[in-house]
């Protein structure tokens, strides 16, 4: 029975000696009917703490690393049609030095305890594969004259020149305002939209943008994602600016637990969270210190929240190489797989990664590393890191990043 955490109870005495171990979830399931010949099943996790191995009927193998972030695996060639297969996902959360958070004063929970899904889709269709994102990237931006531009990318596989992406954007009560229709390609288009109603904490305005992957009349696979129209910027004397307003921010820091629930937490408790903070009168959260669920992402936007989200490059950072391209992974899956929640403003690279005061000149390197990777992803939003309390202002690693913050 999905979301479980084997920590929900041990994991919140606070002293860090919760089992820490691996643990296997099995279950049978008959491969669906395919759509069209040449379909393909995908397995979707949407999280597996903190380290996940996969098999399906004792074959195709897989191997994520990284406990906050979904990961998609084609398991159509290790399935039998149907006929009953057995899916067998072994996790743990067991310390393992290239994976990150290394250390932490949070409880590092073992288990699927955000679901798995199984997706099926026709042989064209929308990338599902590309670092768990949703093969569709929204960019919205107001202009001067009250509208606003749309950049919209999609990455379609397997699609020949039989096929089309067909774009349509819908405001808040269903009405389209504007489409376009371009060959089934990764080439973006730029989609002018007037009149827009601007997303702001007090008015979370959100516009529906969908593409459809169409031969010639018939639709083979469709994504939707929800955009704000908003601009934000930060300046050292009038504070953050949203849509051209200075807005004090005024907020809370967030993990993704309950008592006796551990992190295994269902939609309607993600957006009771929400709706807590909201209550409290905040317009601004940071989501320490990993990826949240997309059910929080998805009530932020709804809510008005301003949102900080980060990576678990916290404390320690180690030595081991692969531990540095984990990192990179998963700043990677993060900003790719929550790119469209325009409640998002800012990436943290890290988080009290001085607290130690071990590898300076290698963690220096590596955060510069982490800069330019999110600037190729994603050159509309700053980043961001935290320096504990006793690391100075002129502290190196606090010039890398766009922004910085101390935790006091």
């Amino acid at each position: 029975n999905l979301p479980h955490t084997w920590n929900a109870v041990d994991g919140h005495d606070g002293n860090g000696s919760y089992d820490r171990g691996c643990y296997w979830y099995a279950k049978s399931f008959k491969t669906p009917v395919q759509p069209l010949p040449d379909g393909r099943i995908i397995l979707e996790i949407l999280a597996a703490g903190q380290q996940a191995t996969v098999y399906v009927n004792g074959k195709g193998e897989f191997y994520h690393e990284g406990g906050y972030s979904i990961f998609r695996v084609d398991i159509t060639d290790a399935c039998r049609e149907e006929e009953e297969n057995l899916l067998a996902i072994a996790c743990s959360n067991e310390n393992k030095s290239s994976v990150y958070p290394q250390s932490a004063d949070f409880t590092f929970y073992g288990g699927l305890y955000r679901g798995v899904n199984l997706i099926s889709v026709p042989k064209a269709h929308f990338d599902l594969e590309h670092l768990g994102s949703s093969g569709f990237m929204v960019t919205a931006v107001p202009c001067d004259c009250g509208g606003a531009k749309f950049k919209l990318e999609s990455w379609p596989v397997h699609a020949d020149e039989n096929f089309t992406v067909i774009y349509s954007i819908k405001d808040a009560q269903g009405k389209e305002v504007a489409g376009a229709v371009r060959p089934a390609d990764s080439t973006a288009v730029e989609v002018y939209v007037p009149d827009v109603t601007l997303w702001d904490c007090s008015n979370p305005y959100l516009y529906t943008v969908t593409a459809t992957l169409q031969r010639r009349n018939e639709a083979y696979d469709e994504v939707s994602v929800r955009a704000g129209v908003r601009s934000f910027s930060c300046d050292p004397d009038k504070g953050f600016i949203l849509n051209g307003i200075p807005t004090p921010l005024r907020g809370v820091s967030r993990h993704q637990d309950l008592l006796y629930k551990g992190n295994a937490l269902t939609r309607e408790d993600h957006y009771n969270d929400a709706k807590i903070i909201k209550e409290l009168g905040a317009n601004t959260i940071r989501l320490a210190h990993y990826q949240h669920s997309q059910d929080f992402y998805d009530a932020c936007d709804e809510l008005g929240f301003v949102v900080w989200a980060e990576i678990p490059f916290i404390s320690v950072m180690n030595e081991d190489p692969a531990a540095h391209q984990n990192c990179i992974s998963q700043l990677k899956e993060l900003v790719l797989q929550n790119y469209n929640h325009p409640s998002i403003v800012t990436w943290g690279l890290s988080n009290e990664i001085t607290i130690s005061g071990k590898h300076r000149r290698d963690m220096l390197n590596h955060h510069r590393k982490l800069q330019n990777y999110v600037k190729r992803l994603d050159p509309g939003r700053p980043t961001t890191l935290a320096c504990y309390a006793m690391c100075h202002p002129f502290h190196p690693v606090s010039k890398i990043s766009d922004l910085v913050a101390w935790n006091l």
